[in-house]
Order: structure tokens, then sequence, then C-alpha cells
């Protein structure tokens, strides 16, 4: 169940990192957003203390946290192919 959050986790870094490089208006606009908050470095904390509280509740066995945290991984994903399809309209 760790390998699987920690999976999880690694996708949601990735799919944080592409919205924050990404190239187009829509990218740029919510890169600069983020960065208000924390200089750019603030979103990719707290996507670490989100990834950090789900491998606590998966070494204490709460089986939960795959739906949660799946869910969490799905709608991050979502959100990517979303904005990516507005760059390119």
């Amino acid at each position: 169940m760790i390998w699987a959050v920690f999976a999880m986790g690694i996708a949601n870094f990735f799919f944080h990192r592409s919205v924050m490089e990404g190239r187009g208006p829509v990218f740029a606009e919510i890169a600069q957003t983020l960065r208000r908050f924390g200089g750019g470095w603030g979103s990719y904390a707290v996507e670490f203390v989100i990834l950090v509280g789900a491998l606590w509740f998966a070494r204490a066995g709460q089986s939960m946290i795959l739906f949660f945290y799946g869910t969490y991984t799905a709608l991050n994903i979502g959100s990517y192919l979303m904005l990516s399809r507005m760059n390119r309209d």
C-alpha cells in the first residue's frame, strides 16, 4: 500500500511541475498565481505535506487512503489535461 501511495505521489509531483513549467497563457497565469504564495516553492511544500500525510495513513494500515489519495491524483491529472486542452484552443 505504501508503494502505491508513493507512486501516486510521484505522479502528483510530475503533473504539478508540468503545470508550473508549462508553456502557454493558461499555464503562465496559474504558475504566476502559485508563485505569489511561497515564492513558487510553497505549492511544492503543500504537495509534499499531503504526500507525507498519505504515506503516514498508509503505514498505519488505513486502506481508505488509497481511495482518497487516488481521487486527489486523478483530479490532478484531469486538471492538467483540461489546462493542456485550454492552451490548444
